[in-house]
């Protein structure tokens, strides 16, 4: 892990912000449930100067409404190639990938968990990526492990005392 400077978090969405379930109703809308912690680990990297971003293969709504609450201005959806969506939001945003943490939970996220200063894995992803990350939380996907994630990050920049001020004085 090569993770001196980090100014932005990456995330995929199903398995990392959610718990990898998705719920149809009988209409065919989908339906995905988020972490209110997660939302919150999410708003202290802001506060600290990290950028988040969503990297997802699929389309979905429900992630845009949840972006839209967490003020989150890159989502990137139907990204079938995330290595190739990492380098053009890298492209776009003038932030190297070696600034870069990125979070996945399976085997589509490797390539652009490999481009990034510190790659992390929620505590349920699959083997395959728990193996090739710099930090595997102890929580699952969609049970707080962006909030594990983002406490991780901004301890290891020893910023995290600096955040937490303003909740305990």
């Amino acid at each position: 892990m090569s993770a001196q400077r980090i100014r932005f978090l990456v995330l995929d969405c199903d398995g990392v912000l959610t718990d990898s379930k998705i719920t149809y109703t009988e209409d065919g809308r989908e339906i995905k449930s988020f972490n209110i912690k997660d939302g919150h680990g999410i708003k202290l990297l802001m506060r600290a100067g990290i950028g988040v971003a969503v990297i997802t293969g699929r389309f979905s709504k429900a992630l845009e409404h949840r972006a839209k609450d967490l003020l989150i201005e890159h989502v990137i959806q139907g990204a079938k190639d995330k290595r190739a969506a990492l380098l053009d939001f890298s492209q776009k945003v003038g932030v190297e990938p070696s600034e870069m943490a990125y979070m996945g939970d399976d085997v589509v996220d490797l390539p652009a968990m490999a481009l990034c200063a510190m790659s992390i894995a929620p505590g349920d992803a699959v083997e395959m990526v728990k193996e090739r990350s710099d930090v595997i939380t102890s929580l699952a996907g969609g049970h707080g492990a962006v909030r594990e994630a983002a406490e991780i990050i901004l301890k290891h920049l020893g910023l995290f005392d600096s955040v937490m001020e303003r909740y305990v004085g």
